[in-house]
């Protein structure tokens, strides 16, 4: 039997390390119409094919062609639009951890041959609706696993080294969310000036500022570079390094409450949680009604913020507290961070990407 031919689509760069997991796999070609989102996938996938998306030259290009032979296109968003042009079977893997997944977001993906089920939590949204929707499904497991690497003190202290970081200390990994809810804006500086000397501090903002960044993001980015050369022992990574590798060397989570946190807990990572005016417990329930999002899974998603300490911006607190807070509290929470684990993933292991490539083979033969 002939293999499939895949091709794999994304205009965000979210969806990249879901999708060349498939593709470490399954072969095939990368295809994007945004230009950034392919710069920095061939850093950290240069030895993938990949070619730029430009549907109205038809086949003159390159991109179009790519979609147009395979018989498999595995995409992270809906896409309707373009993966309508083209004869290819269509997969939808999630990119981050789809903690939000609701009814509406589920009836966008309908014209879909197969979606990938991440675990426990996105099974049972599914099965909810599959009746309605008639959904087809199959469990995966979290794609990005697969290229999380093995943890060891001696692997950490190479990585730092690397990094110019000091390999005797602790590392405080900070990552937010996105605008308009993440806290970079209101944080990032205090973060920088108020973590306590003694840890690495590691910042990375969302790639939706970090790749895509405004003026106002760079002139922000320069000062927080500044701050951080003063600091010492600290690191600014606007989508340098992968994702995997910072949850690797993280004693300490600080983000939003967003995917970051989810996705670290695969090392057990103790969690700090930021509050602001735009996200706190408020902000989320009316963020998750205005997503449709069933309220039993929003009662099972709030369950994070017990997974670790909280700091709230618009209090007083000094955030140096908080970090020694959120440590000393961490081992205490190691129960609570396992069965949320548990419930949003279901499995510790790193071969989702054979899974879903069988799943092709299958859906294609």
């Amino acid at each position: 039997m002939t293999a499939p031919r895949v091709a794999y689509f994304s205009r965000m760069f979210q969806a990249v390390p879901q999708l060349m997991e498939v593709q470490k796999y399954a072969g095939g070609v990368f295809v994007s119409n945004r230009a950034s989102t392919l710069a920095a996938a061939h850093k950290l996938y240069p030895r993938a094919p990949m070619c730029r998306y430009r549907g109205w030259l038809g086949r003159l290009n390159a991109g179009y062609r790519a979609l147009a032979g395979a018989d498999a296109i595995v995409t992270g968003a809906p896409g309707r639009k373009v993966l309508s042009k083209f004869r290819a079977k269509t997969c939808m893997v999630f990119h981050g951890t789809y903690m939000f997944l609701a009814k509406p977001a589920l009836e966008q993906m309908r014209h879909f041959d197969l979606l990938c089920v991440i675990g426990p939590r996105m099974r049972r949204t599914m099965e909810r609706y599959h009746g309605e929707l008639g959904l087809n499904t199959m469990e995966s497991g979290y794609l990005p696993f697969g290229e999380y690497p093995e943890k060891s003190v001696e692997i950490n202290q190479a990585v730092l080294s690397r990094l110019g970081l000091d390999t005797g200390r602790r590392t405080v990994v900070y990552m937010p969310w996105g605008k308009p809810y993440g806290s970079w804006d209101v944080m990032a500086e205090r973060v920088v000036l108020e973590t306590p000397p003694d840890f690495n501090l590691i910042l990375r903002p969302h790639p939706s500022q970090g790749l895509t960044a405004r003026r106002a993001d760079r002139e922000g980015f320069r000062r927080i570079s500044a701050l951080c050369a003063q600091r010492r022992n600290t690191l600014l990574d606007i989508n340098t390094q992968p994702l995997p590798l910072l949850f690797s060397l993280a004693d300490l989570m600080v983000t939003d409450g967003t995917s970051p946190a989810e996705e670290s807990l695969f090392y057990d990572a103790p969690q700090l949680f930021i509050q602001t005016n735009v996200w706190s417990g408020d902000s989320i329930r009316a963020y998750a009604a205005k997503e449709g999002m069933h309220e039993a899974d929003l009662a099972s998603y709030l369950d994070l913020f017990n997974c670790g300490a909280s700091f709230d911006a618009r209090q007083g607190q000094p955030f140096a507290t908080a970090v020694e807070r959120a440590l000393a509290d961490a081992d205490g929470l190691k129960g609570r961070r396992e069965a949320y684990f548990n419930w949003v993933f279901g499995q510790r292991d790193r071969l989702a990407g054979q899974r879903v490539h069988q799943s092709l083979l299958q859906l294609v033969g």
